[in-house]
């Protein structure tokens, strides 16, 4: 059974901007990792008119961001990619999650803090995490943890997004022999950076086989 936790961080990523606009929502979409380049996140903004301009025109002096692009107006709502400065890349935790098998579901918020959604194996993971962003200055508050649906990924020890992720990989024949697919080619399939990819690959192939192949296995 997994368990959903819903915890407040105080992350540096837009803080100034985000301090200086508290009526802005912000709704984080997708976080890109890359060893050859800048860590990216792209995100929804939401307000007035008004305020997302305010927004807007501070981006270029933010010290978490090395530069920004807007993809999307909506009227109350605006979707931006950010690249980060090393500033910004202490509150990109998103790869010491993967580590840990902890997979975001939803991070929003205003002015200085934002709320994590996760889905998380187990609460030693999750005060595990916890631990990383102490490290790291981040201000770490536990809301609410509680146990998630049943899935068949459960039954087998993986999380739904390792399931997600195993499942694609076999359908594209990554596992063949030899292979018809690149770790690359599924990374982008699936928009994730291929260190992420590999490090979820790695987490549920071992909890698979934990799972069905061990003499402690659950029956």
């Amino acid at each position: 059974m997994s368990l959903i936790a819903e915890f407040e961080l105080t992350n540096p990523i837009l803080l100034d901007t985000r301090r200086t606009v508290p009526d802005i929502d912000v709704q984080v979409e997708d976080e890109q990792l890359s060893l050859d380049d800048l860590p990216k996140l792209v995100f929804w903004a939401s307000g007035d008119t008004d305020d997302l301009e305010q927004f807007e025109r501070l981006l270029p002096s933010d010290p978490t961001i090395e530069e920004y692009e807007r993809l999307a107006d909506l009227g109350g709502r605006r979707l931006y990619r950010i690249s980060l400065t090393e500033a910004g890349r202490v509150g990109m935790t998103y790869s010491k999650a993967v580590e840990l098998d902890i997979t975001f579901l939803k991070i929003w918020g205003s002015g200085e803090t934002l709320r994590y959604r996760a889905q998380v194996p187990s609460r030693e993971a999750l005060f595990a995490y916890r631990d990383v962003c102490r490290e790291r200055n981040l201000s770490f508050r536990l809301v609410s943890l509680f146990q998630g649906e049943f899935s068949e990924a459960d039954e087998f020890g993986v999380t739904a997004r390792q399931r997600e992720v195993l499942l694609h990989a076999l359908e594209e024949g990554y596992f063949d022999v030899p292979r018809q697919t690149t770790l690359e080619e599924l990374a982008e399939d699936l928009d994730v950076s291929d260190q992420a990819l590999s490090a979820i690959l790695r987490r549920g192939q071992a909890n698979l086989l934990r799972h069905t192949l061990t003499t402690d296995a659950p029956t």
